[in-house]
């Protein structure tokens, strides 16, 4: 059999796989929902509705739902911390842990994972579930944020990522970009030129539109005895052959990477089903109401809540000019008709304030039920209130988004262990291990080999802190207070102040400098005067204890000859 024609049916073997695992998605109709919710979230709730050329009013409470429930969520500070939770080689291997906290710090700052978070926290509550994929970039680890309609999986009704047969990642490339990786990856001429682009933009969400020459391409994963293998594909052609992700030193295959390098993040599980619920789904029924409602509204004043002009059409000789200033109107007053009667305003009609009621119930009442109303939003003056009470008030409210942060710790979690097997795999010799010699104290550093790394396995333990101006006005508030009590000095309340707090901290840290600056030449000072040396509050410092002189000690004569007791120099 000819390479042709085993790429060939490697090939078909995935696309009917994709094939298998679309159709299940179009009978879900996940497509057409995504972009209905994405639509709903940024504002385009009258799509499909012949409007003529007037816009139809919107008050979108979607937006700002979904805004301030990923905000709570993302600004949860997430640090993950690598260590042995059985202890049985933490103590050994306590320089490889350290290592470990380093790079992922690193790789967290140089793949701005802040920012990724903050857009994957988004997508998910949007559409329900959002992924993020790890592909290698150079020598780093960069992410690539993958939609929920992009992602296809074996079993629909697994939850756990890690237990799917096979999962496939969508992508629309450059049939350029296309070509050069299958010719650097050794692929045939003759079949790369069956590689040619199309319009199958069916599948995209909110924007179908493309400007290059675009072609479907898929990326296939699947675990071969345990361990990951990988493939490029086309509809037509294979253009990176199955791989596994192998560990291999002088030939001999040592491991390899055991888990896909993707990480899900669900908003709300939903039984028996890999994907996720959102927010936006279960808020639209109300959204469509609210804007109907307010539409009525806007109808119903403008027909009836103005004075309106009207005239009789045979007495008045110029209707054009009845709307222009100052115009002078021709009237003809047959049969002793007066002007009045010729031309008259109608009194605005009176509307009921129950279209306002139902409207304000409406929206008050679905923000406060999502969780999102103004105790919850923090729309509480700080003037009036300490910041330990308004995060009291906030705390209590975000009860509910308990299970999203829990689930964002997941992730992050989730991670940190897909970095590590995926440091183990790319780069199997460049762990190295920090030792101390006992008897010089010197710090060296020793390469640990492969095995010894996979045996480790450690855990990850995410410390979780708030980020927000709600928790920094109370740290500064606790700070005051210690002060204000005298329990710290100046100094020491100057570290405790935020970076970015009422006065910046670099101008408070000069006046620091300049008293510490001023109380040494006043300590010089007075002890070439003999005077008793104060600290910064005006304080003596009481004189420090001397003990015997070098030459005493010498001599033998140090103590014993002193009459005088003294204390060891703390």
């Amino acid at each position: 059999m000819s390479e042709r024609d085993v790429n060939k049916i490697e090939c078909t073997a995935i696309w009917a796989k994709y094939e298998k695992s679309h159709d299940y998605l179009q009978k879900k109709g996940l497509v057409k929902k995504t972009d209905k919710y994405w639509k709903f979230y940024l504002g385009d709730q009258w799509a499909g509705l012949k409007k003529g050329n007037e816009e139809l009013p919107t008050m979108n409470f979607i937006k700002p739902v979904v805004k301030y429930k990923v905000s709570t969520i993302s600004q949860n500070a997430m640090i993950a911390n690598y260590s042995d939770a059985s202890a049985n080689q933490g103590a050994e291997h306590q320089g490889v842990y350290k290592e470990l906290n380093r790079r992922f710090s690193q790789s967290w700052e140089k793949a701005k994972m802040t920012d990724v978070c903050w857009r994957n926290n988004k997508a998910a509550a949007v559409q329900g579930d959002s992924y993020v994929y790890f592909g290698k970039k150079d020598t780093n680890v960069m992410p690539q944020l993958i939609s929920n309609t992009a992602i296809l999986f074996g079993d629909e009704n697994t939850e756990n990522i890690q237990d799917q047969p096979y999962i496939i990642i969508r992508e629309r490339l450059d049939r350029k970009t296309v070509i050069e990786e299958a010719l650097a990856n050794g692929i045939p001429e003759e079949q790369i030129k069956t590689i040619a682009e199309d319009d199958d933009t069916d599948d995209e969400v909110f924007n179908r539109d493309e400007v290059k020459d675009k072609v479907t391409s898929l990326l296939y994963f699947t675990k071969i005895d345990g361990i990951v293998n990988f493939a490029k594909t086309t509809k037509s052609c294979i253009y990176k052959p199955l791989e596994a992700l192998n560990v291999t030193r002088n030939g001999a295959v040592l491991g390899g990477l055991t888990t896909y390098p993707i990480v899900p993040y669900l908003w709300e599980p939903q039984p028996n089903s890999a994907r996720g619920l959102g927010e936006v789904e279960m808020l639209i029924p109300n959204q469509l109401e609210l804007n109907k409602t307010l539409a009525r509204r806007a109808v119903a004043v403008k027909m009836a809540a103005f004075p309106r002009l009207a005239y009789d059409a045979t007495a008045v000789e110029n209707p054009e000019d009845l709307s222009r200033v100052g115009a002078a109107i021709g009237v003809t007053t047959g049969n002793a008709q007066s002007i009045s009667q010729a031309i008259a305003y109608l009194n605005p009609a009176h509307i009921s304030g129950d279209a306002q009621q139902l409207f304000q119930d409406l929206l008050d009442q679905t923000k406060d039920l999502s969780g999102a109303g103004d105790n919850a939003l923090g729309n509480v003056d700080p003037e009036r209130a300490s910041g330990q009470a308004i995060m009291a008030v906030r705390d209590q409210t975000q009860v509910p988004l308990n299970e999203q942060i829990n689930a964002f710790q997941r992730f992050v979690e989730e991670v940190a262990m897909l970095w590590f097997d995926l440091w183990s795999t790319y780069d199997p010799d460049g762990f190295t291990e920090e030792v101390v010699n006992e008897q010089t104290g010197e710090t060296y550093e020793v390469p640990v080999p492969y095995e010894e790394i996979i045996k480790l396995r450690p855990t990850v333990r995410i410390d979780v802190s708030q980020d927000n101006r709600w928790t920094k006005l109370a740290e500064q508030q606790a700070a005051d207070q210690l002060l204000n009590n005298q329990q710290i000095g100046f100094s020491e309340w100057v570290e405790l102040c935020a970076e970015n707090g009422p006065i910046p901290k670099s101008k408070l840290l000069k006046i620091v400098e300049q008293r510490e600056q001023q109380q040494r030449e006043a300590q010089q000072q007075a002890m070439a005067q003999g005077q008793p040396q104060v600290d910064e509050n005006g304080n003596p410092i009481p004189p420090q204890p001397q003990g015997p002189t070098a030459e005493q000690v010498v001599q033998g004569s140090g103590a014993e000859e002193s009459n005088t007791e003294t204390e060891p120099v703390r």
